[in-house]
């Protein structure tokens, strides 16, 4: 009975470090924002629930496979109690006139708690590869301005820099049409 009790801890523990990763995976959330969290201290959080998620799919797989593991002992020791085959070589052909003791098979909840472990594990290692695509890159790009070589041939005018056009329409109309100095003209 203690590999039942360590399947049950291995399990409590599969679920409660899930828990803890996907509540720190949904405060990494690019679309949340709090403070000034930035995308580098986020890429670590999806990281960590990502080996978080890695690890309780682990537990779970682990509590799974062991719990299975009793079931196939369990099974093998299973005999006849009254019939099979006697030392003649005869025997009750299907065990009709004995009993059979109780034995396990495996049944709906170990399926679902492998296949629950293995989608843990899947999206544990896609969110500890998604952190990468958060971290901007450590390579410092040059931004220049490619310049052309002049020829021979060339000449450089000088022309005088046009002068800004400003946007006058905030100021405000006369009812003879021109434009006022000050910026509002309720009078």
């Amino acid at each position: 009975m203690a590999l039942l009790q360590a399947v049950r801890a291995l399990m409590i523990v599969g679920i409660v470090i899930g828990s803890i990763g996907c509540l720190i995976a949904i405060f990494a959330l690019k679309c949340l924002k709090m403070g000034n969290m930035e995308d580098n201290i986020k890429a670590t959080m999806t990281l960590a629930s990502g080996i978080m998620f890695l690890l309780a799919g682990v537990c779970g797989i682990a509590g799974v496979s062991a719990f299975a593991n009793l079931i196939v002992q369990s099974f093998r020791f299973t005999s006849y109690s009254d019939g099979g085959f006697n030392m003649y070589g005869g025997g009750n052909i299907g065990g009709l006139t004995g009993g059979l003791t109780p034995r396990y098979t495996f049944g709906p909840a170990l399926f679902v708690g492998w296949i629950g472990a293995a989608i843990l594990v899947v999206g544990g290692v896609m969110m500890c590869l998604a952190c990468r695509g958060m971290v901007p890159d450590k390579q410092q790009r040059y931004d220049g301005t490619a310049y052309k070589a002049a020829s021979h041939h060339t000449i450089y005018k000088s022309e005088p820099r046009p002068r800004q056009n400003f946007n006058d329409s905030y100021k405000a109309h006369s009812v003879e049409g021109r434009q006022s100095n000050r910026r509002f003209d309720y009078v």
